[in-house]
């Protein structure tokens, strides 16, 4: 089996000066191959790590007991062989990298996080948009109620002069509100030879689209 193909580093690993190198940490994986690894059971993680960042060849390091205690060191040098993601929660890895490439990933993470936080907040923002949007809309298309004394006064007592028209359920006039708004009035007609049920259901049928009709004349 090949193993090869898999990451480089785009800058070496610097000792030259302190605190030119530190560690990023990778979660739930499968552990490397522990050919080129040396243990210690005796020390904790922190002194694990002081150990990797004195000696250039150490890529890598975690603690050895993976039983969730954090106890152990384990030091990988030279390549990761077999390093991949577990799917079954697996194992922290601290890798050696330059502190130049770390503050890229710290930025990269921060980048990330804040376009998540915008999108959601955006997101937040367009379906409450949208919420009062619709409500709007239906407090827009609510049916007005008229007395039946203001209706009379629009239409100058139903005057023949404003009558529109006739259809099977009665007559049309047309009316001036008190605001100077105009309206079109239907007088159903007692008589309608339609028949007082059919009357009502017509009626009640019509009323939910009454808000959205337009009239010229």
């Amino acid at each position: 089996m090949d193993w090869s193909n898999g990451c480089i580093r785009i800058k070496p690993l610097s000792h030259e000066e302190k605190d030119k190198d530190g560690f990023i940490n990778l979660s739930g994986l499968k552990l490397p191959d522990t050919t080129h690894t040396w243990v210690n059971w005796s020390m904790n993680l922190k002194e694990c790590m002081a150990i990797c960042l004195s000696d250039c060849s150490c890529t890598a390091n975690t603690n050895s007991d993976i039983s969730g205690e954090g106890s152990g060191c384990a030091i990988w040098y030279g390549d990761l062989i077999d390093l991949r993601h577990s799917p079954n929660g697996g194992q922290d890895l601290f890798i050696q990298m330059p502190r130049s490439e770390l503050g890229n990933a710290d930025n990269k993470m921060r980048t990330v996080t804040v376009v998540a936080v915008i999108g959601g907040v955006s997101g937040m923002l367009l379906l409450g948009f949208f919420i009062c949007r619709r409500g709007s809309r239906e407090e827009d298309l609510e049916l007005p109620l008229f007395s039946l004394s203001s209706l009379t006064a629009a239409t100058q007592n139903f005057s023949p002069y404003n009558k529109l028209g006739e259809g099977g359920f009665g007559p049309v006039y047309r009316g001036r509100l008190e605001d100077g708004q105009e309206i079109a009035v239907k007088r159903l007609s007692i008589s309608s030879k339609q028949g007082v049920q059919k009357r009502n259901c017509w009626f009640m049928s019509i009323c939910p689209t009454m808000p959205r009709l337009v009239h010229f004349w």
